[in-house]
């Protein structure tokens, strides 16, 4: 834990929900840059500035709603990358039924699949971090929480646009939902319908 966060502690415990002045907080905080502290404070997103020379602290319950919703921003982040990458898996699954049909998720946990370029690798993990973004590569033990990128790296990559995004072709995800049929039926169910695909009644011949 840093020392702002830990002045965080203090400040909320010293002043909760009151206004307060740079004097004030002189008074409690011995400091010979009040003022720089007290800045830096507010770009942390600690404190907030009500008025000039009047400040409050941000109170914890809105501190901890900032850290998810910025967190839940990072979902555009990757109209900002200059590589080829392709929405996959239960994200591309989404998409591809306009929304009808999200799994893979939890309340603490919100994966975006997406296939890059093994070439890419060393981009791509530079890219999320510059940005302050959670990502993880497949198949590597880390603990996982909030909106994270799985990134899937593949020696090539197919992709579509479908409503501004780029993702694997219908195929490959009719494929992928045949092949995990027990939790995407009705997924494919959706998708034979609107793009009449006529392929439930012949999967299940197969599969049977």
């Amino acid at each position: 834990m840093n020392r702002y966060t830990k002045m965080y502690g203090w400040l909320y415990n010293s002043f909760e929900n009151k206004t307060f002045t740079i004097d004030d907080f002189r008074m409690i905080f011995p400091s010979s840059q009040p003022t720089k502290i007290i800045h830096d404070l507010i770009k942390l997103d600690y404190m907030k500035r009500v008025k000039r020379g009047i400040y409050k602290v941000v109170q914890p319950n809105d501190f901890v709603k900032k850290i998810v919703k910025e967190n839940l921003k990072k979902e555009t982040i990757l109209k900002k990358s200059n590589k080829k990458y392709a929405i996959t898996d239960s994200t591309a699954v989404s998409i591809w039924t306009d929304g009808y049909y999200w799994t893979d998720f939890t309340k603490g946990f919100k994966p975006i699949h997406i296939n890059i370029l093994k070439k890419d690798i060393k981009y791509w993990d530079s890219f999320f971090r510059q940005n302050d973004t959670e990502y993880v590569f497949e198949g590597k033990n880390k603990t996982l929480f909030g909106l994270t990128f799985i990134l899937h790296p593949k020696e090539k990559i197919e992709t579509e646009n479908k409503n501004g995004n780029y993702v694997i072709p219908l195929k490959n995800i009719i494929t992928f939902c045949q092949k995990n049929i027990y939790l995407y039926r009705p997924a494919l169910e959706y998708l034979d319908k609107k793009y009449n695909l006529n392929i439930i009644d012949d999967y299940e011949q197969v599969a049977s």
